[in-house]
């Protein structure tokens, strides 16, 4: 008779089973740092066994003083492909941060492609968001069409860099990219002392715009570039800054830019940059 499938929150000693999986993923991240993530307080890890094997695994990770928990890391044995493991997975833990007291959204962040993944989460009851196109620029030599400026004044002040933030008007952006990777709602909770100091800001001479750049590692170490409008071609010096920040940080392969899709379409010239598939941000509030 066959068993039936539970779900447990993985600690160290599961390491041989998710070893075991078959996922395809070559170098798979989750399997390198997997200790580091089963004993972290901000990410936790679970798996979907049968008979004593990890058919599937995934988690979260908690943001913005918990307020914010992002799935992911979702990963299936290919032998058991289409058999609804992912939602089978995902379902109790997201009952569960619907419990947390502390945790005020629940949301993901896949590929605009991968419906599989898409169906997982509309079945969860989490709701399709914003469009992002997430672009490195690695060719400064190739980039055209922007308009050249002074590089913009920066902004030392964490009071001034608070304001900056708290008095923004608009976003065209949809989201705030707190990562790379990882954008979410955008919200005070992440605006903490300690995440806007690691942030360098510029101000325009006109003091209309600015844009944030932080020094973030996936994998690769970027300068990670936030800016809430879809102008990036016709503010004056915004290029020539980012471009300063990655010159005073060489260790850098480039500079990571999230576009809205409207602002993805303004680029007149891609060849300057790498182009990742479209992204959609996935998420939920739950209710007071």
């Amino acid at each position: 008779m066959e068993q039936v499938m539970n779900v447990k929150s993985l600690t160290i000693a599961d390491y041989p089973a998710l070893k075991k999986m078959d996922t395809g993923i070559e170098d798979d991240y989750v399997v390198r740092i997997f200790e580091r993530l089963v004993t972290s307080d901000s990410h936790e890890l679970f798996g979907l066994f049968q008979n004593g094997q990890m058919m599937a695994v995934g988690g979260y990770s908690l943001f913005g003083q918990n307020k914010f928990a992002m799935l992911g890391r979702l990963r299936s044995d290919r032998r058991f492909h289409m058999k609804g493991n992912a939602t089978e997975l995902l379902k109790p833990v997201v009952d569960q941060l619907k419990k947390d007291q502390r945790v005020r959204w629940i949301g993901a962040n896949t590929h605009l492609g991968n419906l599989p993944a898409r169906r997982v989460l509309e079945k969860l009851g989490i709701q399709q968001g914003t469009i992002i196109h997430y672009l490195t620029l690695k060719r400064p030599d190739l980039l055209t069409g922007h308009t050249p400026g002074p590089v913009w004044k920066p902004v030392h002040s964490l009071k001034r860099k608070r304001d900056l933030l708290t008095g923004l008007k608009e976003n065209d952006l949809g989201t705030f990219p707190y990562e790379c990777y990882y954008p979410f709602p955008f919200d005070e909770a992440l605006f903490t002392d300690d995440y806007l100091q690691e942030c360098s800001f510029f101000e325009s001479p006109h003091q209309r715009r600015f844009v944030m750049i932080k020094n973030d590692t996936k994998k690769y170490d970027y300068s990670h570039v936030k800016y809430f409008w879809n102008d990036h071609y016709d503010q004056p010096g915004l290029f020539e800054t980012i471009l300063h920040h990655w010159n005073n940080n060489p260790d850098n392969v480039g500079c990571w830019i999230d576009f809205s899709d409207q602002g993805f379409k303004n680029i007149p010239e891609l060849t300057a940059y790498d182009v990742q598939e479209p992204w959609i941000l996935y998420g939920t509030w739950k209710k007071a």
